[in-house]
């Protein structure tokens, strides 16, 4: 089952989950206005989302012998929540109006307030909570995981709760990088090692090894796959923000929106005074299509762009290699990964 066909056979499981809850959700406040918020959670989370969280979650668990495949899916919708969560409260931080062409949960209910005068603050306010009220759910489904024995749930439960302080801390890092020099690569890559790789791959990966009954050594390989598919996922996202591969985004969105990001540390390490001048003036600004040619040519002319495309390679022939020796008995699953990874390479 490739990625796309997983996501049609998931999303009826999480249509379903999804309705019931906002209509439990609705019952209680009992307020047009509210309730069309509350709703609005059915436009983002359908909005061309990849659901790579659950079907990474699926391979490693049915690759690894597991067979509880309707469970698994279940598991699936949960980090499928913490995904939504983390892109509302992420789209405040960034002050974006659009996702995937869709209005952003502040922005949509910013629109709702006709003739308000703190519309805007009450936006972001009421997005916050919508936010919060999606991970409430998370623990929901968190503590109604059944069906394993409980150790392995223990063990499954405990990864999950760190996955989430993974992305807060993660988080916390990025958006300290708006109000400080240049980072360091060392702190480039742990935001993207929490933010990223351990929420996107890490953590799903390793909930299906736990679930599957992997000893420790499986379990090792699958984390030391994950942060591998899950680093080169973010370069190859970074890379395709300068150049244009993602239609939905705006060419040099991370500049605009002062992400600090492999590339852009690569011209402050590397690049002449006047590049590096260049860069840091552009950093939180709108720019015109001028500036922008401006920053293609230097991203190519620094090497940053050939030296973070090698990176990614090699980031992938580690994965390829560690892939090799994970004991899968299931080809279907053997399939997915050799997709994700021919995703990550022609991405």
């Amino acid at each position: 089952m490739d990625l796309i066909d997983f996501k049609t056979t998931f999303d009826g499981v999480l249509q379903e989950y999804v309705d019931e809850k906002i209509r439990q959700s609705t019952k209680l406040l009992d307020s047009v206005r509210i309730n069309s918020f509350v709703q609005y959670i059915q436009n983002f989370i359908f909005s061309e989302g990849k659901r790579i969280r659950p079907y990474v979650l699926r391979a490693v668990y049915m690759g690894l012998g597991g067979e509880k495949e309707k469970e698994i899916l279940h598991i699936g919708i949960i980090f499928e929540l913490f995904h939504t969560m983390a892109l509302i409260h992420d789209d405040i931080m960034d002050c974006a109006d659009k996702r995937h062409n869709v209005m952003t949960m502040h922005k949509f209910i910013e629109s709702q307030l006709h003739n308000v005068e703190n519309a805007a603050h009450v936006g972001e306010s009421q997005a916050i909570l919508i936010g919060d009220l999606v991970l409430a759910r998370v623990y929901e489904l968190r503590y109604k995981i059944d069906g394993f024995e409980k150790v392995t749930l223990d063990k499954a439960k405990m990864n999950i709760h760190e996955m989430i302080e993974d992305v807060i801390l993660g988080q916390m890092i990025d958006v300290d990088m708006e109000v400080s020099g240049p980072a360091s690569l060392d702190l480039i890559d742990k935001k993207n090692r929490y933010k990223t790789a351990s929420y996107t791959f890490v953590r799903p990966m390793l909930t299906g090894a736990v679930l599957a009954g992997a000893n420790e050594d499986v379990q090792k390989q699958v984390s030391e796959l994950g942060l591998h598919l899950g680093l080169a996922f973010q370069m190859r996202d970074d890379l395709m923000d300068l150049t244009g591969g993602d239609k939905t985004k705006s060419l040099f969105s991370d500049v605009q929106e002062w992400q600090q990001t492999y590339f852009t540390h690569y011209i402050f390490e590397h690049g002449t005074d006047e590049q590096k001048e260049l860069l840091k003036s552009c950093l939180g600004k709108r720019l015109s299509d001028e500036k922008i040619l401006e920053l293609k040519k230097l991203f190519q002319d620094t090497g940053a762009i050939d030296r973070w495309k090698q990176q990614i390679t090699e980031h992938l022939d580690k994965a390829k290699f560690i892939f090799e020796q994970i004991p899968l008995t299931n080809d279907e699953a053997k399939l997915s990964f050799a997709h994700m990874m021919r995703k990550l390479e022609n991405k």
